[in-house]
């Protein structure tokens, strides 16, 4: 899941990077490899940059929409993305957290 660290070159600062087959991010099994390429690295940017988990989440699912074709809105792969977010910042949000705090404030 998050396995490896890079540096970052302009910020020299240690970085996770994100690196799921199609069978962990559990999306529909004919999407491209360089679907899940992209997502990889989208979701490694958005990791190093939310300072919160909440924030993470709610980034990710804005962005996974774009692949909703490949089935990266469906519940499996939020999942995956809550997971992902929880181990990296030591967290324990669910899988809705970012809609319910949307509610709250609104």
């Amino acid at each position: 899941m998050v396995d490896k660290y890079d540096y970052d070159v302009e910020t020299k600062v240690k970085t996770k990077n994100i690196n799921l087959s199609k069978d962990q991010w559990q999306c529909y099994s004919d999407t491209p490899n360089d679907v899940i390429k992209t997502v990889n690295k989208f979701f490694t940017y958005i990791l190093f940059v939310c300072e919160t988990p909440v924030l993470a989440q709610k980034t990710a699912y804005a962005y996974l929409e774009r692949y909703v074709t490949w089935g990266f809105l469906d519940s499996e792969c939020c999942q995956v993305a809550t997971d992902m977010i929880n181990k990296y910042y030591n967290s324990d949000i669910n899988r809705w957290q970012c809609m319910s705090e949307e509610l709250i404030k609104g």
